[in-house]
C-alpha cells in the first residue's frame, strides 16, 4: 500500500449526507479534516484531529453499541464488517471487510507521528465494575453534553473552566436498565464543589463529590441504585514529582576529607623530597670540601664515661 494510496484521499464534504447535523459536535471534538479512500473492498476514512483527547472522543463516538473490542491497535473495536480504531490524534473507520493487523499497522506508520501520548486523566476514574461495553462517550462541551446526557444539560458544567467527563451505563446488580452516570473531571477541588452544589438542584439526579471529581447518577435510578454506582467513583491523587532533589551533605563531606588527606600526603612527600635533597647536598659539599667552615655542623660526642 503506497503512500499516495493511503493519504492523498480526496477531502470529506462537511454538508453530506448524515454529516451535516453533526457538524458541531465535529468541531467540539476538534477534527481538521477526514478523508477517505477505497483498497478493493475495504473503504478506509481517516480522522484527522486536533489532539488526543479529540480522537479518543470521537473513536467513543463512532464506534458501535454492539462492538466488540479487537487487537489492531489500543483503541480498537469492531462490529461485523466495521472496525474503528484510534491511535494518537487520528480515528480510521474500516468498512466492507475486515483489516489485518500489518494493513492497519503499515497505514498508521505512514500518517505523522506527532508524539502526544498523555492520555486523559478522567480515564482512570471511570469505574470498570458493571460498565456496559461501549458505552462511555467524552464530553468537552455544550454540544457532546446535549448529545449524550441531555438531562444534564440545564447546568453549565463549567466547560470554560477546563472541566471535562465521561458519560457510560451501568447495569447495577440485577436491575435490567442501565443506569447512566456522569462522571466531572475539574482542575481544583473547589471548582468541582461549586457544580457539585449546582447538578444536585437537577431534579431526579444524585451527586457524589470525590476530590476533583464529581460523580452524578441521573435519569430513573432508584436511591439503592444510585448509592452503589456513586460508591464505586473514588478519587486517588497521583503526582509526579520532577524537581531534582538536593544532593547528600554526607558526599561533599566525604570528598572534603578525602582532599585533606591527599593534600596532606602531597605535602608530607615534598617534605621529606626537600630534605633529601639538602642532605644529600650538605654530605657531597662536606665531601669535596665546598662546606664552609660557618657552615659545619657542631657534633658533640658524649660518652658515658
Amino acid at each position: 500500500m503506497s503512500r499516495s494510496c493511503c493519504l492523498a484521499l480526496a477531502l470529506l464534504v462537511l454538508t453530506g449526507a448524515g454529516f451535516a447535523d453533526d457538524q458541531a459536535l465535529w468541531r467540539e471534538y476538534g477534527l481538521q479534516h477526514s478523508e477517505t479512500s477505497e483498497h478493493g473492498k475495504l473503504n478506509i476514512t481517516t480522522y484527522v484531529m486536533k489532539d488526543l483527547t479529540g480522537a479518543l472522543a470521537a473513536w467513543e463516538w463512532l464506534r458501535s453499541p454492539q462492538g466488540k473490542a479487537c487487537d489492531l491497535a489500543t483503541f480498537c473495536t469492531e462490529d461485523g464488517k466495521r472496525t474503528v480504531i484510534s491511535d494518537l490524534k487520528y480515528v480510521l473507520v474500516f468498512e466492507g471487510t475486515k483489516p489485518s493487523k500489518s494493513q492497519v499497522e503499515t497505514l498508521l506508520a505512514k500518517l505523522p507521528n506527532d508524539h502526544e501520548t498523555s492520555l486523559p486523566a478522567i480515564l482512570t476514574f471511570l469505574p470498570r465494575q458493571g460498565l456496559v461495553p461501549d458505552s462511555a462517550r467524552y464530553v468537552l462541551g455544550p454540544v457532546s453534553l446535549r448529545e449524550f446526557a441531555p438531562e444534564l444539560a440545564s447546568h453549565d458544567p463549567g466547560f470554560n473552566e477546563g472541566a471535562e467527563a465521561q458519560v457510560a451505563m451501568y447495569k447495577v446488580e440485577k436491575t435490567e436498565t442501565p443506569v447512566p452516570l456522569a462522571i466531572f473531571y475539574y482542575p481544583t477541588p473547589g471548582i468541582a464543589r461549586l457544580h457539585a452544589a449546582k447538578f444536585k438542584e437537577i431534579p431526579g439526579t444524585h451527586v457524589k463529590r470525590s476530590g476533583v471529581l464529581v460523580a452524578v447518577v441521573y435519569g430513573n435510578a432508584n436511591d439503592t441504585e444510585a448509592d452503589t454506582l456513586l460508591s464505586r467513583v473514588q478519587y486517588e491523587a497521583k503526582f509526579t514529582w520532577n524537581d531534582v532533589p538536593p544532593p547528600s551533605p554526607i558526599k561533599p563531606l566525604y570528598q572534603l576529607l578525602l582532599n585533606i588527606m591527599y593534600l596532606s600526603i602531597i605535602l608530607s612527600g615534598i617534605c621529606l623530597l626537600a630534605g633529601l635533597i639538602y642532605a644529600a647536598m650538605r654530605i657531597y659539599r662536606r665531601r669535596y670540601g665546598t662546606l664552609e667552615t660557618d657552615e659545619a655542623m657542631t657534633t658533640l660526642r658524649l660518652t658515658g664515661e
